[in-house]
């Protein structure tokens, strides 16, 4: 629907609310979101805040791009191929509840989505699973402890698997967002990697700052271009020691690439990366 009848809707429905007025809510609305969101989209925030409905018929969502995304947007639709899935957990408090969250992909890059409450059930059941294609709509924006644009779906957000309006080719596969060993580079910060483990070295315990103890882990992962060392830091740590060992097939989605003691890398694992060990 156009612009101009969407606000001329807005005044017809609310009398008391002139054009002018609409159009400096519209501005306010595109400063909050810089630019980001659709003005037929900004439209609708504005009605839904003054209690009207100008949008009965059904209206295709803008769909964003990871590239794009910032903090503190609202009403925010993305779709991407899921690759990775994390453990739901729960939470106390006034409002006890449970969350769990998974990573995306598009061309343009991968974002994390948190799923709060009920809809972290549809990763209990595995009605969202890894390798499928995902939209997300009616959802908001936040930033991480590492500075970083999150994805959050809470109570009124919708979630669509395997929509058929999108199509395949358009959302990189497991095997393209990987990157082999040999070609890593101090540009990485973040890598998805997938090999074999080649020996391990393992698990050992240390004394951090404030005096606790840590565990960590080390192993070697190769795949058809070279070797690296992989770092697995506390519960990670914990975990893959009980389930790797030589020739073990794993796949690492969002492991952090440090510089080692020579002029090589090495990758670390913690409990923001997603591991996936397969059968030898």
């Amino acid at each position: 629907m156009p612009v101009e009848q969407l606000i001329s809707q807005i005044v017809s429905k609310c009398p008391g609310t002139s054009r002018e007025q609409v159009l400096k809510a519209l501005e306010e609305e595109k400063l909050r979101t810089a630019g980001l969101i659709a003005d037929s989209t900004l439209l609708r925030m504005v009605a839904h805040k003054l209690g009207i409905d100008i949008l009965p018929e059904k209206i295709p969502l803008r769909t964003l791009s990871t590239r794009v995304l910032v903090p503190k947007l609202n009403d925010v639709t993305i779709s991407g191929r899921i690759i990775a899935t994390y453990p739901t957990k729960t939470f106390e408090g006034n409002k006890p509840g449970k969350f769990a969250s998974l990573i995306i992909a598009d061309k343009d890059g991968s974002l994390r989505v948190m799923l709060w409450n009920d809809k972290a059930d549809l990763i209990e059941s595995e009605v969202l699973k890894t390798g499928q294609i995902a939209r997300f709509s009616h959802a908001y924006t936040r930033e991480d402890r590492n500075c970083k644009t999150e994805l959050h779906l809470g109570e009124r957000s919708n979630i669509e698997v395997n929509p058929q309006d999108l199509e395949e080719k358009n959302y990189p596969s497991l095997e393209e967002i990987t990157t082999r060993v040999s070609q890593i580079t101090d540009a990485h910060q973040n890598v998805h990697l997938s090999g074999r483990v080649k020996n391990t070295f393992g698990l050992s315990t240390f004394t951090r700052q404030d005096q606790t103890m840590g565990k960590v882990l080390r192993f070697t992962l190769t795949d058809e271009t070279s070797d690296i060392t992989v770092v697995a830091w506390s519960e990670k740590a914990e975990e893959l020691a009980q389930t790797i060992s030589q020739n073990t097939i794993i796949r690492l989605v969002n492991a952090r690439v440090r510089p080692n003691s020579g002029n090589g890398f090495e990758v670390h694992v913690d409990a923001g990366t997603y591991t996936e060990v397969s059968p030898r």
